[in-house]
């Protein structure tokens, strides 16, 4: 056989097991689905007739799901895009491009809907309640998807979206950190890393800005999504080459699951937070391992997972103050109602905005990049 045959051969053999690692990921896009969920009833939560955040304190504990999703996108782009990287398949530019295509169309998309409600909201008479969230400046901020740069303190716009401004600056440095990480995936070097890193900078945060990393405002989310992101890719250089038994996996992702609750009951503390970090990395490498299959279901639920991360808070604007300008008082069943509102415009934002334009982009992108190999953005 010749090198471009042997080449090809493995090209396919790797491609192939990438689409098989994808096919088999339905647990981890169970997780993600419901971490989106978590989201929503936390935002949500205060809004109820009764408040659900303070009648189930763990409805209260949204930094769980956001550092979920933060470790969760480490380990998701380390599986997805770690083995192209290491063999050169992938450029690191590329992959860039992939990662800020996939969140920026949509977060601008979404941003410019909440100028359309303001601007529609204003010449119907209707007064913003907080104008100072509303600002031109913070506007550009969020636009340029800067915000959680240290630019600014001031919450506004579409507020969930600090995560992805913290991402951008993860994505941009993936290449490196998977480069430099690869001499560690030996030994469970990478693992005692990840939490080495995570614990260093837990004690930085506590030393020079006199508050816990998980308790960071929006501002410098950079500061607390880097080490968590770094974590996750970390994870995903410690399983590589490595096999988790169906068996196990199920025994220590109830035990994580169950560990996650029960951690939640007394006040938080440092300490109860890195454990809950640690089930929370025990959870990810166990659905990843458990090897579920990806149903039709599980499918659309993972699919509609980003828009319902990125569209909730604009949705549920919307509903909110529309029940106060007609004068409607929140009930149960117009508190559910939200709920189902903001799921159905998660779908129909996701199959006629979203992913038309991923489309479209992925298409731009092969060419540019003449048709490497790269994994589907749907398994990253």
């Amino acid at each position: 056989m010749s090198r471009f045959g042997e080449w090809q051969a493995v090209s396919e053999v790797q491609a192939g097991t990438a689409r098989s690692r994808g096919a088999r990921a339905g647990a981890l896009d169970l997780l993600r689905f419901g971490a989106a969920a978590f989201v929503v009833l936390f935002h949500f939560g205060s809004s109820a007739p009764i408040d659900l955040t303070a009648t189930y304190p763990m409805l209260d504990r949204g930094w769980l799901a956001t550092d979920f999703f933060i470790i969760v996108s480490g380990y998701v782009l380390g599986r997805a895009y770690g083995d192209p990287l290491d063999d050169l398949r992938l450029s690191p530019m590329l992959f860039t491009a992939r990662r800020l295509g996939r969140i920026w169309p949509a977060h601008l998309i979404v941003l410019f809907g909440f100028a359309a409600l303001l601007v529609v909201a204003r010449l119907a008479g209707i007064a913003a309640d907080s104008p100072e969230r509303f600002q031109p400046i913070d506007f550009l901020y969020q636009a340029l998807l800067v915000h959680a740069w240290g630019v600014t303190s001031q919450p506004s716009w579409n507020e969930p979206s600090w995560t992805l401004s913290a991402l951008v600056v993860c994505y941009v440095l993936f290449p490196l950190i998977w480069k430099l990480t690869q001499p560690l995936k030996e030994r469970g070097w990478a693992l005692v890393t990840g939490f080495g890193i995570l614990a260093l900078a837990a004690l930085a945060c506590e030393a020079t800005l006199g508050t816990s990393l998980y308790d960071l405002s929006f501002q410098y989310g950079v500061i607390r999504a880097l080490p968590l992101f770094v974590l996750g890719a970390l994870l995903a250089r410690f399983i590589q080459g490595r096999a988790v038994g169906r068996a196990s996996a199920l025994a220590s992702g109830l035990a994580a699951f169950g560990a996650v609750i029960a951690i939640q009951a007394p006040e938080r503390s440092e300490f109860s937070a890195l454990v809950s970090i640690v089930a929370l990395c025990t959870l990810v490498v166990s659905a990843d391992g458990f090897g579920l299959r990806r149903t039709p279901a599980i499918k659309a639920a993972a699919d509609v997972s980003f828009a319902l991360f990125i569209t909730h808070a604009i949705v549920g604007t919307l509903w909110f103050s529309g029940l106060d300008a007609l004068g409607v008082q929140t009930r149960w069943w117009t508190w559910i109602g939200a709920l189902v509102a903001v799921l159905a415009a998660a779908i129909v934002f996701h199959h006629l905005i979203d992913k038309p334009i991923q489309i479209r982009l992925r298409r731009l992108l092969d060419q540019a990049g003449s048709g490497k190999h790269a994994p589907s953005e749907q398994t990253a």
